[in-house]
């Protein structure tokens, strides 16, 4: 890859640590559309992937980005207490077995499934950030069942290797209506969670895609070259998003979040939609 493309690699890292910063979303709902459009556009970015190969490489780079994300910010959340262990740990056991059976067929499933698939997860999001935040009630004191735990893990994790996002549009629901956890908790703990899940999908999908064709600079469907120019700026910017947080108004920056992804995620299932029929 050229200096040029690494360039805008990096500036795509700055943007999604500013806004997972601003509005605390996964980084993996901005990374993977934008490497969908990298591998589908040899042209400038220098990269040949197999359109067979290009969705699942996508969500195998997009977790490895994820992964140093997330467990920084739960070794800080940590620190100061608000990570619930307790709840975190059944959840991440469930959300890393089903992670590595996730990973494991995600290159066998349609790659327009995947990607329409993804579209519905932006989609979501995208309602999910323009509604209010809610209050809840806080149920801290109420041991959740492990059954329950580890029901919950095997969604968020079959989910995060699928798509190639961290688990937490998924796991914070959950952790919030199913488990009941003080919402005080509840991002820290979803990070925690996504530590683990986004880990094991990683892991699964550099060893799974060993000789399968993905591009120079890889460990099997993990694109590290891609990968770490991206990570790089994440980690950096992701300061001064949670800084401008304090400052700006983030109700507004939902809103406004919320009508990208929706775009984004309505464009995404109609396109692939056509593509298969």
């Amino acid at each position: 890859m050229s200096i040029p493309v690494l360039g805008v690699l990096f500036g795509v890292g700055l943007l999604v640590g500013l806004v997972s910063g601003l509005i605390g979303i996964g980084g993996g709902v901005l990374i993977v559309p934008f490497l969908y459009l990298f591998y589908a556009s040899p042209g400038w970015s220098g990269v040949e992937v197999s359109p067979v190969l290009a969705t699942t490489v996508a969500h195998a780079t997009s977790l490895f980005i994820i992964v140093p994300t997330a467990l920084r910010g739960t070794w800080a959340y940590h620190r100061v207490g608000l990570v619930s262990w307790r709840a975190a740990l059944p959840i991440a056991a469930g959300a890393m077995a089903s992670a590595v059976v996730g990973a494991l067929i995600a290159p066998v499933v349609p790659q327009h499934a995947l990607r329409i698939a993804f579209g519905g997860l932006l989609t979501y999001t995208g309602f999910d950030l323009a509604r209010e935040e809610r209050r809840g009630v806080e149920r801290e004191g109420r041991r959740p069942r492990l059954w329950t735990s580890l029901a919950a893990g095997l969604l968020v994790g079959v989910f995060s290797a699928m798509l190639g996002v961290g688990g937490g549009v998924i796991a914070i629901p959950l952790l919030i209506y199913v488990v009941g956890l003080d919402l005080q908790k509840v991002a820290a703990t979803s990070l925690a969670i996504v530590m683990f899940s986004a880990l094991a999908g990683t892991v699964t999908y550099g060893a799974s895609g060993m000789g399968a064709g993905a591009p120079p600079g890889s460990i099997g469907y993990v694109h590290i070259t891609a990968a770490l120019p991206i990570l790089f700026g994440s980690v950096l910017s992701v300061r001064w998003g949670a800084a401008l947080n304090q400052r700006l108004g983030r109700r507004r920056l939902r809103r406004l979040f919320s009508v990208l992804f929706l775009s984004l995620g309505i464009y995404l299932i109609v396109r692939n939609a056509i593509l298969i029929v």
